[in-house]
């Protein structure tokens, strides 16, 4: 009986978010976990179980526009399109994409958050011979990932409930990675230090929109033998300044 209710509280939930997405505003800024729960009548524990489980087939994910809305996954959106405010993103920092390319020679990515992932919408390669070959479309972790842990410290994701070591540098204690999250804070982008792949190191850094809240992050990915600490302060300039950039382009003023 107990499946049988929870297929049927899904099933609702997949009717909000459905009727939500005929509406421009709502489908902007997606359903809250609280308004889920009013509506089917759980805790707010139990609604976001349930939205975590339909994010996790693609049914549901959340808001680009928000860190507490949710919205209808790639999954029901015909052509695995990603949801809307997203593609105003991808549009606007392509440019700022290729620029990144030309001035750090590696490639570039912007990227959002999908549920417990990071989506990664565009990316540009470089022409070198070596290099870190992204791809659109791919989801990677949060917490061993620049991206992911830039999204992470903006509020646009929560830690996940278990961080499996990638490497022999993957931070896999939750208290230690927040701490870390507070120092990507403070200085505005996110590194990764061969976290998730042991010859790769990355920049991110956050896009906002113009209401100043993070939606998603700009940054490149580069073989740790060219990206070495004596290169991370220029190449970490070029990632905040294109980010500030993108920011502006999508109406921040304060960026």
């Amino acid at each position: 009986m107990d499946t049988v209710r929870s297929l049927s509280r899904g099933l609702r939930i997949l009717d909000m978010l459905t009727e939500a997405d005929a509406d421009p505003v709502i489908r902007t800024r997606g359903i809250t976990v609280q308004a889920i729960s009013a509506e089917i009548d759980v805790h707010k524990t139990t609604a976001l179980r349930l939205l975590k489980t339909l994010g996790a087939s693609g049914y549901a994910a959340r808001s680009p526009e928000g860190a507490h809305g949710y919205v209808l996954g790639p999954a029901l959106r015909r052509g695995g399109e990603i949801p809307d405010g997203t593609g105003r993103l991808k549009e606007i920092a392509r440019p700022f994409l290729e620029e990144l390319v030309e001035q750090t020679g590696e490639c570039a990515h912007v990227a959002v958050a999908s549920d417990e992932r990071v989506l990664v919408i565009d990316d540009v390669e470089t022409d070198k011979a070596l290099r870190v070959v992204p791809g659109s479309g791919r989801h990677v972790a949060l917490h061993s990932t620049s991206a992911g842990k830039c999204l992470l410290a903006y509020g646009l994701a929560e830690i996940p409930a278990t961080l499996p070591q990638r490497t022999a540098r993957t931070i896999t204690n939750p208290d230690a990675l927040r701490a870390h999250l507070v120092d990507v804070r403070a200085r505005g982008y996110a590194f990764d230090d061969e976290e998730n792949d042991p010859y790769t190191r990355c920049i991110s850094s956050p896009v906002f929109d113009q209401n100043g809240i993070a939606i998603g992050c700009i940054g490149i990915d580069a073989p740790s033998v060219r990206l070495t600490f004596e290169h991370l302060p220029e190449a970490a300039r070029y990632v905040v300044e294109a980010a500030a950039r993108v920011s502006r382009a999508l109406g921040h003023r304060s960026a």
